[in-house]
């Protein structure tokens, strides 16, 4: 068993804005990104559902 280490408490340094360039323009703003509607919790559940339902009636058929 190696002895444990002591590791010196480092604070980062603050730093700014990105730098300009290829990857500091963010497309949030966009209106393509305005236009997504999230799906409720229940959609999604009841779509996992549905899958394993299908899913379910596959594989009784195929045994």
């Amino acid at each position: 068993m190696t002895p444990p280490v002591t590791v010196p408490a480092v604070t980062p340094a603050v730093s700014g804005p990105p730098p300009e360039g290829r990857l500091a323009p963010e497309a949030l703003d966009t209106p393509a990104a305005r236009r997504v509607q999230t799906v409720s919790l229940g959609a999604g559940i009841a779509l996992v559902g549905l899958g394993l339902g299908f899913l379910g009636l596959r594989m009784r058929r195929t045994g």
